[in-house]
C-alpha cells in the first residue's frame, strides 16, 4: 500500500506540476512525508508543524472551553491541545471522535474519546450532551476527507461553533490544492467548503491563519463572524 501511494504521488507530480514556487515547495514537502513522522511527547501528530504552531496561537487567542475534534487516529493532536490547555492554565477540554482509533491512546483528564462515526446521530447526540454548558467552542474536522463526508460534518457541526471561534477544515490541500491533483484522489475538503460556504455567510475563510505561507488547510480556517 505504501509503495502504491508513492507511485501515485510521483505520477501526480509529473502530470500536475506546481504553478508557483510556494506550491512547488508545498508539494515537495508534502510528498516527502517527513511531516507524517512528527511527534508530540512520543505520539504521532499527522499535521504540518506550521499548522500545529498556529493552533497554539489560536488557543491562546480564543481560550475555548472545548475543542471538538473529528478524527483521533493516534491521539497525538488531542494530547497536544490538552497540554497546551495545561500550560495556559485554562479549563479547556477536548472531545475527539474516531470510528477506528488506535489502541495506544494517550490518557489525559481533559480528553474524552468517542468511538463511532462523526456523522452518526448517536455520536452527534453525545457531543451535544457534553457541550451543553460550554460557552466557547471550536471544531476541527480531520476524519474521512471525501467531499460527501466533510460536507455532512460541516452541516452537522457548524452550529456548535460559537461566534468569534473557528470551524477548521483540515487537509483542504488535496485534490490539487496543490497536492494529489486529479489522480487517485477526487473531490475532498476544499470542494466540500465550496458547497457549504455560499449557504453559510456566518463563516468566512480567515487567510491570516495562513501567515506561514504553507498550510495543509488552505481556506480551511473558517471563522464564525456572527
Amino acid at each position: 500500500m505504501i509503495f502504491f501511494k508513492r507511485v501515485l504521488a510521483r505520477i501526480n507530480r509529473v502530470l500536475n506540476p506546481p504553478k508557483n514556487i510556494e506550491e512547488e515547495f508545498h508539494a515537495k514537502y508534502y510528498y516527502s512525508k517527513v511531516w507524517s513522522e512528527t511527534y508530540f511527547l512520543g505520539k504521532k501528530v499527522f499535521k504540518c508543524p506550521n499548522d500545529l504552531w498556529l493552533y497554539q496561537e489560536m488557543l491562546w487567542e480564543l481560550r475555548p472551553d472545548v475543542i471538538i475534534e473529528c478524527g483521533t487516529f493516534h491521539g497525538g493532536s488531542a494530547l497536544y491541545y490538552a497540554k497546551l490547555f495545561d500550560m495556559m492554565d485554562l479549563d479547556g477540554e477536548i472531545i475527539t471522535i474516531d470510528v477506528d482509533p488506535m489502541p495506544d491512546m494517550p490518557v489525559h483528564r481533559r480528553i474524552t474519546y468517542l468511538v463511532g462515526s462523526s456523522t452518526s446521530s448517536e455520536i452527534v447526540g453525545k457531543v451535544k450532551e457534553l457541550i451543553e454548558d460550554k460557552k466557547k467552542i471550536m471544531v476541527i474536522l480531520d476524519s474521512d476527507h471525501s467531499k460527501e463526508h466533510v460536507l455532512k460534518e460541516l452541516e452537522l457541526y457548524h452550529g456548535f461553533v460559537t461566534p468569534g471561534s473557528y470551524l477548521v477544515v483540515e487537509d483542504s490541500n488535496i485534490n490539487g490544492h496543490p497536492v494529489y491533483s486529479g489522480f487517485g484522489q477526487g473531490p475532498g475538503p476544499w470542494e466540500a467548503m465550496e458547497a457549504f460556504l455560499p449557504g453559510h455567510p456566518e463563516f468566512v475563510p480567515d487567510k491570516t491563519k495562513e501567515k506561514f505561507l504553507m498550510s495543509f488547510n488552505p481556506n480551511g480556517y473558517l471563522k464564525r463572524i456572527k
